[in-house]
């Protein structure tokens, strides 16, 4: 599981991880590239750390009611808790950095965003892949859209996680902000605009390419196939 880091330096988020996927992340469920949208949205939100900690305590519960069974092989005599590794790297990962980023997302940004190799997709719209591996669950990328541009409309051909770092967008279901996240699946249908005041960034994975609407929705189309 990655670690999440805390992130205290802005008003929390609206939008959040489903149960459902925080309980996926907690036992090791989630492939790298949702572990890392779950992971950063942690980082920016007390809400769900709460929310953690409770299907943690409960995961406990149901262990210590669990039968034992012997191990296989002898465990170290002690680990260190997970809550004090994750303080220690934090508090590492911050110094010099890019406040910006979440501590989770840090190590995939060494220079941080402002020496990030941006590339050009459309009119206000840049694109940064990650590297991690689609083999591994997804394909994760980040998004910068001008200060009151938008994305083309777009549908999904699977699923879509999209996490805000800066900035903020709306489109037709709301309005996200930094911390924020949007699930999106095949039924859904939006154009996500940048707020006006800055530009929005957003760390987005998806495990298929989007579908593009409009007049040059073909181009696009094109383009989210040769990154997929």
């Amino acid at each position: 599981m990655l670690q999440t880091g805390i992130d205290s330096h802005f008003s929390a988020p609206r939008h959040h991880i489903p149960a459902e996927l925080l309980l996926d992340y907690a036992v090791g469920r989630l492939a790298e590239p949702w572990s890392l949208v779950v992971a950063c949205h942690l980082s920016l939100c007390p809400e769900c750390r709460d929310e953690m900690r409770r299907l943690e305590a409960l995961g406990g519960a149901a262990l210590d009611r669990a039968e034992a069974q012997p191990l296989r092989r002898p465990m170290p005599a002690t680990l260190p808790p997970r809550q004090n590794a994750a303080k220690a790297e934090t508090a590492a990962a911050v110094a010099g950095r890019d406040t910006r980023l979440p501590a989770p997302l840090r190590k995939y940004l060494p220079d941080g965003l402002d020496q990030a190799r941006w590339r050009w997709v459309g009119s206000g719209l840049r694109s940064l892949p990650l590297p991690v591996a689609s083999k591994s669950g997804g394909m994760v990328s980040l998004l910068k859209i001008a200060p009151g541009q938008g994305m083309p409309v777009h549908s999904h051909g699977g699923e879509e996680m999209t996490l805000v770092l800066c900035g903020g967008f709306s489109d037709e279901r709301g309005e996200f902000r930094r911390g924020d996240v949007e699930i999106a699946d095949d039924g859904v249908e939006h154009q996500p605009v940048a707020m006006p005041d800055e530009p929005c960034i957003c760390l987005a994975v998806t495990d298929a390419p989007l579908r593009f609407a409009g007049r040059f929705g073909w181009i696009f189309n094109q383009w989210a196939r040769f990154t997929a």
